[in-house]
């Protein structure tokens, strides 16, 4: 077979496994990490400098394709095993209708689902300082699932979020100590909300004697970019930088409403409906220095701007029908340290550290959403099987506190009629990678 050809092909099918798979959210907020799996070994730390040289980073740093050597083609697994269980949960009405407790399923067990995050990458060298680009991940994502009949209904049953980035990417070698990058985010969005109302509230009935189902579903695309530096100050030694700009949706698709008798179901006919998405910016810092020709040491920060994530909005074409969720995230940090050694030519080990700052603290943690901080463990191997192919795996383990949302209904404001909610959850992520390199 040609080898432009197989690389033909491979890229192929590095799109299509980017595109095939739920997308639990396993970082603050709703971003997913897992784009790399030579990146995973080490916690992410120096990924933003090119840490392992290989065309994965380019997702986080475009300009480290001025790293890689001819043609390469990178294909990234990442299993993701989650555990996200209810602990306890208690719901009541707010104390103006009652304050009875809210009837349902308080134990609706584990809310998450595990699930395989693909990404795929190409680099070709038009020459030794210029590179050529295109990536295929999933960067944002999100999936729980309590159930139609769970005690927090009023407040969300299930909610999922897909993305699908593809971008297109180039960096120059200006300098033997500087490379420049940049790329162009395609980035198409869906997603899937359910909640239920308690509309006995507004039909002056009795509380919880008139549930309405109401489901909503919406895509769009989007596009954003991303520019990115490497500085290579002394051989042996990189520093990177890269922003991500955000990437605005404007969710369009229908809202479905069920529950509702016969004779009423004419005062809720299924209708069109949007919602605002906007993904955050994120800047990225990474340093890469070998203390010898076998060990390396390395760091990553990341910041990420989730401020700007106020609310949930979904509105009908009855306008009087939307509904709003307020979420007041606060901005992140990613911070991770990483090593690695070189055990032969062929053999590299890795390990690393990182800490996941969460986005929101539970005055406005949400049951969508129920994050908290997170800490991780990396290790990881790669091993160069043929002069053209490196296979790379990683295993991580990451550490979630346990977690409450507590809710207060007061009748006022975007929660009105949802009632009380107060739910303890305990979590924990492993993720295993596997990554396949090959090179031309």
């Amino acid at each position: 077979m040609p080898p432009m050809t197989l690389k033909t092909r491979l890229l192929t099918a590095a799109t299509a496994l980017a595109m095939a798979a739920p997308v639990p959210a396993l970082a603050a907020g709703f971003a997913l990490k897992e784009q790399s799996v030579s990146g995973q070994g080490t916690s992410y730390a120096g990924v933003t400098a090119g840490a392992n040289g290989d065309a994965s980073a380019m997702f986080f740093n475009p300009a480290t394709m001025g790293l890689v050597k001819g043609t390469q083609v990178v294909q990234t697994a990442s299993g993701l095993i989650l555990s996200s269980k209810v602990e306890s949960a208690r719901a009541t009405r707010a104390a103006r209708l009652g304050g009875t407790p809210i009837a349902g399923n308080a134990s609706p067990g584990d809310i998450g689902q595990d699930a395989v995050v693909p990404a795929g990458y190409i680099v070709y060298s038009v020459s030794d300082d210029l590179k050529l680009g295109l990536s295929a991940n999933g960067p944002w994502g999100l999936v729980t699932d309590y159930g139609a009949n769970w005690i927090g209904r009023y407040h969300g049953i299930r909610s999922d979020l897909r993305t699908y980035n593809f971008m297109p990417s180039v960096s120059y070698r200006l300098h033997p100590m500087l490379t420049l990058g940049g790329g162009i985010q395609i980035q198409y969005a869906k997603a899937k909300l359910s909640q239920a109302t308690d509309f006995a509230i507004r039909a002056g009935r009795t509380p919880g004697s008139l549930d309405v189902l109401s489901d909503v579903k919406g895509d769009d695309w989007g596009y954003g970019f991303t520019v990115g530096a490497l500085v290579e100050p002394m051989p042996g030694t990189r520093m990177g930088v890269s922003y991500r700009s955000s990437v605005k949706h404007e969710l369009s698709g229908d809202i479905s409403f069920t529950g509702l008798p016969a004779p009423l179901a004419g005062l809720l006919p299924n209708q069109g409906a949007n919602a605002k998405l906007v993904t955050p910016e994120i800047v990225n810092i990474g340093l890469y220095h070998e203390l010898t020709d076998k060990w390396a040491v390395m760091a990553d920060a990341q910041w990420t701007n989730w401020s700007r994530f106020r609310e949930l909005r979904v509105v009908p074409n009855n306008a009087s029908l939307t509904s709003v969720t307020e979420e007041h995230w606060k901005d992140t940090w990613f911070l991770a340290l990483g090593t690695s050694y070189k055990v032969t030519d062929d053999l590299t080990l890795r390990a690393g550290a990182a800490f996941d700052k969460a986005a929101v603290d539970v005055s406005h943690r949400t049951p969508r959403i129920p994050e908290q901080n997170r800490y991780w463990l990396s290790v990881g191997a790669g091993y160069k099987v043929t002069d053209s192919l490196q296979v790379d795996v990683a295993y991580s383990h990451i550490f979630v506190p346990s977690t409450t949302v507590d809710l207060r209904d007061n009748l006022t404001g975007a929660d009105a009629g949802r009632g009380n909610l107060f739910v303890d959850y305990k979590s924990s992520i492993d993720i295993i990678g596997v990554q396949a390199r090959m090179s031309f």
